[in-house]
């Protein structure tokens, strides 16, 4: 519940990953290896932006400075703000889901990465992002999910599709497995947008 902890190990937990791909995985591991840190990276700065942002607008609302993840919870942010607020976290998370069309780094990292690194990405990593939409996005900026909630839900059907027919046409085993973690979690996003507790509950069992 605290965010700057929450931020710290969600930059840490790249470092072990990029290192299991970089020095244990197959020919082109360290392009792999780079474009899934600096993917993952880009989105985590975009985020780092929006919790300085509610940082300081805490103290000039309450005069209190805090990273108590409940304090932000009955924080009142404005609306014209709370877009962009919104799309900033949500980026940091889409890319770790990965989400259509922010997916391109998986299959890769998948191919290269040791069989270790794998089960780590599909097991653990990959669900940090339905964690984040569900712990910061939903509750931090209510009011613009209204409004968002279409899109997002149209990038997690064509990402099922898309995702499940490419998985179809696969040989590699491991690209196989990525393209159906792409497809897996998009339900997971489109439940947790489907804004009803039985899409919660299925996002949540799902991953």
């Amino acid at each position: 519940l605290d965010v700057v902890l929450f931020y710290f190990f969600w930059e840490a937990m790249l470092v072990p990953m990029f290192f299991l791909i970089f020095i244990w995985g197959y020919e082109e591991r360290r392009y792999a290896a780079y474009k899934f840190f600096l993917y993952t990276m880009a989105g985590s700065v975009l985020m780092l932006v929006g919790i300085i942002w509610i940082y300081f607008h805490h103290h000039a609302v309450t005069g209190a400075f805090s990273t108590n993840l409940i304090d932000w919870y009955r924080l009142s942010i404005p609306a014209d703000a709370q877009i962009w607020l919104f799309i900033a976290f949500f980026l940091a998370f889409a890319i770790k889901v990965p989400l259509f069309p922010w997916h391109t780094w998986l299959p890769l990292a998948h191919v290269q990465a040791p069989t270790a690194g794998s089960v780590v990405l599909a097991g653990i990593l990959l669900k940090m992002g339905i964690y984040g939409l569900i712990r910061f996005n939903l509750p931090l900026f209510s009011e613009v999910i209204p409004t968002v909630y279409p899109y997002v839900a149209t990038l997690a059907v064509i990402g099922i599709v898309y995702a499940s027919l490419v998985a179809w046409a696969q040989t590699d085993l491991k690209k196989l497995v990525a393209y159906s973690s792409v497809a897996h979690l998009a339900f997971a996003v489109l439940g947790i947008f489907a804004l009803n507790r039985e899409g919660l509950g299925g996002a949540v069992f799902v991953s």
